[in-house]
């Protein structure tokens, strides 16, 4: 029942962004109305307190504005377009499973990698290029891809190695790529242009990644030192084995070339950037709209399409019951933010904030930015949640900070969010492909992360001064 309900709404939704009008807005408004209702029961006690929360905040608003009763219900789907993007996203990952290409990135590593500093850069660097596509997929796929080849080398808390390599790869490209929620988010609420964002974001990225290698490079070798050189022969040899047995067992069969990501993603960034700047639709949409005609491709030109179908079919209603959560909190929060403006809360929270900017100067102020979606996600909030209510309090054109220099603030927060967030699905899946603590998983990454918000600080300290 709840899929279906879920299904609806976004239906619903897809039906409003082509052909607006006061029916299917009030379907929309009903639909996730009885969506809060429905789930209610069926969360946990924590997110239940959070929804709850955001309703009661949004209904003391409205009442202390005076709002008429209409309002408290026209309130809610206010994220549903998020929510949208969050339940059509992992259809893009289907052509990359069907396509058998994990099990030719595994045969590749083994025949090719000796060292283990070098094994941490490919993860970090095959965990970025899925992630451009896969989103939070590609960590189950990462981790069980390079998993079984850790065995063949020199390396001592193995689960430490291939959750740090794998989590900090994984977090880069969320700053940029389409597929990435919390990009649709930051668009859509600041009403930057997505593209505008590419110079910038996507060098940005890459200079994480090379940050992310070098310190995984540096560790290795540090704790290679103090290995003994028996244990050095036993896993050369061991490799050397692996490698042989594999070239015995010849090609797998229907494993198709990583190149194809690499090319898919490239073409999927090209469509969507022209088609923001030559289409009336928003990125949201486009993104939103494009996901499963475009896997649907991928996955026929690869000889899948019957496969994708059927996955598909399955994937879906079994991964919007898990939304479940998502959808409660990200609609009660929804409700919460269309109050604040309609009860013109708004003007007076963007007043303290202006207040908060001139008593600590402006260069401060916008460094200061990245830490809100961070501290957000210690405090339970997803970075989208957390993001969407950051930005509609923050007003880039009363704060003197252009639209720009505001995404790319939060954006870089986001990704430091999702780095260390102990209850964000990236600790939370790491946790679950491990067996450690997801308290754990955000321990390991603290360095990195630490060295990552400092270097968005610089970065954002630079782009005001250049611009």
């Amino acid at each position: 029942m709840k899929p279906l309900l879920f299904l609806a709404a976004v239906t619903a939704y897809l039906w409003s962004a082509f052909e607006p009008g006061p029916l299917v807005g009030w379907i929309i408004s009903l639909l996730s109305l009885l969506i809060v209702v429905a789930v209610f029961r069926s969360v946990p006690r924590f997110v239940q307190g959070l929804g709850a929360l955001f309703l009661l905040t949004g209904i003391i608003l409205l009442a202390v504005s005076g709002a008429p009763w209409v309002r408290y219900i026209t309130g809610f789907g206010h994220m549903l377009n998020i929510l949208s993007l969050f339940a059509l996203i992992p259809l893009i990952a289907l052509p990359i499973e069907l396509g058998n290409y994990a099990l030719q990135i595994q045969r590749m590593i083994q025949r090719t990698i000796k060292r283990s500093g070098l094994l941490y850069t490919v993860t970090s660097g095959l965990s970025y290029i899925l992630s451009s596509f896969m989103n939070v997929a590609a960590l189950p796929m990462m981790y069980h891809t390079i998993r079984p080849s850790l065995e063949l080398y020199p390396i001592q808390q193995r689960e430490r190695f291939i959750s740090r390599a794998i989590t900090h790869g994984y977090s880069m490209p969320i700053v940029w790529t389409p597929v990435a929620p919390i990009v649709g988010v930051i668009v859509e609420m600041t009403g930057v242009q997505w593209s505008s964002l590419l110079p910038v974001m996507i060098p940005f990225s890459i200079l994480g990644l090379v940050l992310d290698s070098l310190m995984g490079i540096w560790l290795a070798k540090r704790r290679l030192l103090h290995v003994d050189s028996a244990v050095l022969e036993e896993t050369a040899a061991a490799r050397e084995s692996a490698v042989e047995e594999e070239q015995k067992q010849g090609a797998p069969n229907q494993a198709h070339h990583p190149a194809h990501i690499v090319a898919a993603i490239l073409l999927f960034t090209i469509l969507i950037s022209v088609l923001e700047n030559y289409s009336r639709f928003s990125f949201l949409l486009l993104v939103t709209t494009l996901v499963i005609p475009y896997a649907f491709l991928w996955s026929l030109l690869i000889g899948k399409g019957k496969q994708f179908v059927q996955r598909g079919r399955a994937m879906l209603p079994a991964h919007l019951l898990k939304m479940k959560e998502q959808f409660f909190v990200f609609l009660s929060a929804g409700f919460m933010i269309s109050a604040i403006q309609a009860s013109g809360a708004g003007h007076a929270i963007n007043g303290w904030i202006i207040e908060l900017k001139d008593l600590v100067g402006a260069d401060l102020f916008l460094i200061l930015i990245p830490l809100i979606p961070f501290g957000l996600a210690f405090a339970g909030l997803h970075p989208a949640v957390g993001l969407a209510l950051a930005a509609e309090s923050l007003n880039p054109q009363a704060l003197g900070i252009s639209v720009q220099l505001t995404a790319i603030a939060m954006l870089t927060g986001a990704a430091t969010a999702f780095l260390m967030g102990p209850y964000n699905a990236t600790a939370g899946m790491m946790s679950a492909l491990t067996g450690q603590s997801s308290f754990r998983i955000s321990n390991w990454n603290a360095p990195f992360t630490i060295a990552y918000l400092l270097m968005s600080m610089l970065l954002l300290l630079v782009l005001k001064k250049v611009g």
